[in-house]
């Protein structure tokens, strides 16, 4: 009997929640940035993988699948950062081969999208590439510098501007307690400057585009972790964490009434499921955190949060 062909992956695999049933392709491994709050950067060498040895990939999917693929998520971090001709040529072949293919997807660092044109996106854009998944993590450049995101609000709200000129969907994330606790200025600016951010990149129309916010989590061996255990930075409780995000909400004003951002705070992180439409449901949503902040014994255990 002849082994199944299989997929390559650089284990551990890292993709969004929304990109679940989608196929994903490693067309990168790792990172090229190191985040205090990450772990790519610990288990996996940053390369851009070689185009024939990406196809073999897509032509083994093919075999395994047929036609039933409809999204694709290109692996790794931020295999935006790859070069725009070899992006093209994987989404053009992965459309020739999967006749029932709408989107594909990447991870992008900010710093990925402004180094690519206008003129770039927009290919990337017509040739499949539909969705950017940019970990912002902050709007508050003092707290991104701290974390080495190598990223300022300024980055973000340009990369955004790009993405949605080239038609491509803004999906962003955001970390609640990101600054550690006993440090309320510091939270406070988080989930200010992380409102301000938000509003200064909604579009004049009504497409869709996306905002969530994931809970800090701080795995082994990351730079927060060597911090948390010097006692030089110490976690936010759950109180706290859904204190900071209720600030953030309540802070989001959007000139575009027609505005359709979807909100999502259901990470495995999150101590409370949250979802809605910015800003048109922000009062169901600060009456969800409200009733979180006063009825705590209905958040999630620590034991059941994961990343």
């Amino acid at each position: 009997m002849h082994r199944m062909e299989e997929i390559y992956y650089c284990e551990p695999v890292f993709r969004p929640p929304s990109e679940a049933y989608s196929l994903l392709i490693q067309v990168t491994e790792g990172c090229t940035y190191k985040c205090d709050f990450c772990v790519s950067n610990l288990r996996k060498k940053f390369l851009i993988r070689e185009l024939d040895d990406i196809k073999k990939d897509l032509e083994i999917a093919k075999r395994i699948y047929g036609n039933k693929v409809q999204r694709i998520f290109f692996l790794d971090g931020n295999a935006m950062i790859a070069p725009t001709g070899k992006l093209l040529e994987l989404m053009e072949y992965s459309m020739k081969i999967f006749p029932n293919l709408e989107r594909c997807g990447v991870y992008a660092h900010a710093k990925d999208i402004l180094k690519k044109s206008d003129i770039q996106l927009k290919e990337l854009s017509e040739a499949g590439l539909k969705i950017a998944y940019v970990g912002f993590e902050s709007g508050y450049d003092k707290l991104l510098e701290d974390i080495h995101k190598k990223a300022t609000k300024d980055d973000y709200i340009k990369a955004s501007n790009k993405l949605m000129t080239a038609n491509i969907t803004l999906s962003a994330t955001f970390i609640n307690g990101l600054g550690g606790a006993n440090k309320s200025d510091i939270s406070e600016k988080h989930a200010l400057e992380s409102a301000d951010l938000v509003n200064n990149i909604c579009p004049e129309d009504d497409r869709i585009w996306y905002i969530a916010f994931l809970t800090l989590m701080v795995p082994s061996g990351t730079e927060i972790f060597k911090r948390l255990a010097k006692r030089e930075f110490y976690q936010m409780d759950s109180l706290e964490i859904l204190q900071e995000l209720k600030l953030f909400i309540t802070n989001i004003e959007f000139q575009n009434k027609k505005a359709n951002c979807v909100f999502r705070s259901n990470h495995a992180s999150n101590y409370l499921p949250i979802k809605g439409i910015l800003d048109r449901d922000k009062q169901k949503i600060i009456d969800v955190l409200n009733y979180g902040i006063t009825h705590t014994n209905i958040l999630k255990p620590e034991f059941y949060r994961g990343l």
